[in-house]
């Protein structure tokens, strides 16, 4: 250790909320609420503190400028937890977002290149088809009367889109049963959420009934995505202008990985990047759109709002029918912006130091497991006014309310620095399309408005007991 480092504090003098011995404060932690308690030890501790989940302590950091200073110096100085990693290799796909060091840069741009907006501009047409097969869905569950888990059937249709971006395949499961990697697909991410907050790795000695479920979802998934690469390679053999104007993330990666510098990329980079773009697809958008939706229940004034926008822009289709349309909807851009701030999918980010760094005074030396509070900061009076209120107005006129700050490095859905998340463009496509869509041709109503919508955390942030009843738009279209 450095002279410096020996004269800075250590992680041995950080606060921490009162525990058990051995144990700490495992037993006082529901893993679906986990990011709550963290909140509310950070409320009671301060801006950086300490628990102990059984032999494991681990630093919790919720500072906005340290946050992004951390964010921006992986893969470095920091990394994802290496738990995080190894669960997912074991697993078997150890793509671009769980991978690190060189073995993430090789991956990344890549990804990027398949994620850009010249390909999702040519995939707008099929983004608007899938969305058309949600409004006719709903169209029948108003007509009919009929309950609808909203994140249900909002998975549903962001599987459908990932699925055609990835593979170029209609699976259609708005309208049908759908294939079954979608149903496999459901049993991935609870799982993963599990096996990174357990305790201990209890599935490398003995498999509960859930994990066997999970191995056989998983050798599914492959053998399906692997039947998917080979059609592919097939047909880009047979048309070989693919390689020149890929039309899906599948042909893109396979274009790349033809050419030089992407000769690198093996065919395990294929399958596990091609699997994290349908796992991210299906429940982050999906989720955010949700949220999204129970705000407009919340704030009928919001709803107007959105709907006197969405109708200068759309009218008389019923919904967006150019990519060049989501310019023209600042405000809907604004509520999704708010929603993401209050119920963001990723309330934690969960990382580890390479190396000795120093944090607001403490010394942690390398191998430490950190968590960034990416929530509780945008939470924070000092980075925003009024931080409880759902207010899209912030967005609009950002730092024009006169005592009323706005620190956009508090804003974090996405990440920042190297590891940004790549598919942000058509995340946020999706949801300005869907909710645009919405608000143009439905009112809805909570099913059960005693029926409390809790936060769940299963890996993501997902709203609980979200079912909703929908209906024809009442006022004028």
């Amino acid at each position: 250790m450095s002279a410096t480092a020996a004269e800075l504090k250590q992680v041995d003098d950080l606060k921490s909320p009162k525990g058990l011995p051995l144990l700490g404060n495992l037993l006082q932690v529901d893993i679906r609420k986990f990011h709550l308690h963290l909140e509310q030890w950070c409320d009671e501790l301060g801006p950086i503190f300490k628990i102990q989940m059984g032999s494991r302590e681990i630093v919790c950091v919720a500072d906005a400028e340290l946050i992004n200073e951390m964010l921006r110096d992986r893969p470095d100085t920091y990394r994802r937890r290496r738990s995080f990693e190894t669960i997912i290799s074991e697993m078997g796909f150890n793509g671009v977002f769980s991978s690190e060091g060189e073995d993430w840069r090789r991956q990344r741009k890549q990804v990027a290149l398949a994620l850009n907006s010249a390909h999702l501009r040519q995939f707008t047409p099929k983004l608007l088809e899938t969305t058309d097969r949600l409004r006719r869905r709903w169209d029948v569950a108003a007509d009919a009367g009929t309950n609808v888990d909203l994140c249900r059937d909002l998975m549903r249709y962001t599987v459908d889109i990932t699925t055609q971006l990835a593979f170029g395949i209609n699976v259609n499961t708005l309208e049908t049963d759908g294939p079954v990697i979608q149903q496999q697909l459901d049993k991935v991410f609870p799982m993963l959420g599990r096996r990174i907050n357990a305790p201990f790795p209890y599935w490398r000695y003995f498999r509960l009934r859930r994990d066997r479920e999970l191995d056989e979802a998983l050798a599914n998934i492959r053998e399906t995505v692997e039947g998917f690469i080979a059609d592919c390679r097939q047909r880009m053999s047979d048309q070989p202008e693919l390689f020149e104007a890929p039309t899906n993330f599948l042909e893109a990666i396979i274009a790349a990985q033809a050419t030089e510098e992407g000769a690198e990329f093996t065919d395990d980079d294929i399958y596990a990047n091609v699997l994290t773009l349908l796992l991210a697809g299906e429940d982050t958008t999906a989720n955010t759109i949700a949220w999204a939706a129970k705000y407009f229940i919340d704030f009928p004034e919001f709803l107007d709002r959105a709907r006197a926008e969405v109708d200068g822009v759309i009218a008389p289709a019923t919904a967006v029918t150019d990519y060049a349309q989501l310019s023209q909807l600042p405000f809907i851009e604004a509520f999704a912006n708010e929603t993401m701030r209050l119920k963001p999918i990723a309330p934690l980010n969960g990382l580890e130091t390479n190396e000795g760094v120093e944090l607001l005074g403490y010394y942690l030396p390398p191998n430490t497991p950190v968590i960034a509070l990416t929530r509780h900061v945008a939470v924070d009076p000092t980075n925003f006014g009024e931080p409880e209120r759902f207010n899209p107005e912030r967005w609009l006129n950002p730092g024009e309310i006169e005592g009323c700050p706005h620190n956009p490095q508090a804003f974090l859905p996405f990440g920042t620095g190297p590891r940004f998340c790549p598919g942000r463009n058509l995340a946020l496509a999706e949801i300005k399309i869907v909710l645009a869509m919405l608000v143009r041709n439905f009112d809805l109503s909570l099913t059960d408005p005693d029926q409390s919508v809790d936060e769940k955390l299963s890996f993501t942030m997902l709203p609980d007991n979200l079912v909703v009843n929908f209906s024809p738009r009442g006022d004028t279209a």
